[in-house]
């Protein structure tokens, strides 16, 4: 059997973190770690042990797209899946513009 993907999963939204956390490790594809702010995901992602990263963009301490810049500075290559509630044009934009810059 293969070894489950390890996966960070940085949401503040707790029913929603826990929820996707939960329905991936039952498909046992996947080992999840949880924070639940943006300074601990940047503290997380940096050990370099996710080999995946799910990232809110609006986290209450630091935005995701700054948690995104840091961990590409600290030299994180993992890809990171970005998640947010927002549908507009102007967010679309923006997270495609942070992508652009950080390389996420």
């Amino acid at each position: 059997m293969a070894q489950a993907t390890s996966l960070l999963i940085i949401d503040d939204d707790d029913d929603l973190r826990e929820a996707l956390a939960e329905q991936l490790e039952l498909s046992g594809e996947f080992a999840v770690e949880q924070v639940d702010n943006g300074l601990d995901g940047v503290r997380k992602g940096s050990e370099g042990r996710a080999e995946l990263i799910l990232l809110d963009v609006d986290l209450p301490d630091i935005n995701g797209r700054e948690v995104c810049r840091r961990l590409r500075q600290a030299g994180v290559r993992a890809p990171i899946v970005m998640l947010t509630g927002a549908n507009g044009e102007a967010e679309t934009i923006g997270g495609l513009e942070a992508g652009a810059t950080a390389y996420c």
